[in-house]
Order: C-alpha cells, then sequence, then structure tokens
C-alpha cells in the first residue's frame, strides 16, 4: 500500500487514500493526531470518496470490461 493522496470530508476530517500496488484496491484512513500533517499536505488533493463509489467504479469498470455493458 502506498499513499496517494488525501481528501477531507464534510466533516471537516482529513483522510488519507491508500493504494495498493499490486492490484490498485484503495482504502482510506483517518489521519491520526500524530501523524505529520505537514508530509500529508505534500501528497495530491484527490476526490472525496467512500468505500462504496470506489466499490461502484470498479463494478462499472469490470462490467465494461466483460462485455455486458459498453462505456461511455
Amino acid at each position: 500500500m502506498a499513499p496517494i493522496g488525501y481528501f477531507q470530508r464534510s466533516n471537516g476530517e482529513y483522510v488519507l487514500v491508500h493504494r495498493c500496488l499490486g492490484c490498485d484496491f484503495e482504502r482510506f484512513n483517518r489521519i491520526a493526531g500524530d501523524d505529520d500533517f505537514d508530509l500529508v499536505l505534500t501528497l495530491p488533493l484527490v476526490a472525496a470518496r467512500t468505500s462504496q463509489d470506489v466499490k461502484r467504479q470498479r463494478l462499472q469498470q469490470w462490467l465494461e470490461g466483460s462485455g455486458i455493458i459498453e462505456g461511455d
């Protein structure tokens, strides 16, 4: 897992996004009090997302790749 960016939730909480280097699975981790916030801010700001958003996107990609539906 490698950090690829961060986003801020509507409640003001900052979240790190980590992505698996092997399969592109993403995991979201809230920033803790002992994290280096200045270092977090050096990462790219990414679009806010939820695990449901990621699951929906992966399903869409799979359906398109399988030829079940056509992409946009």
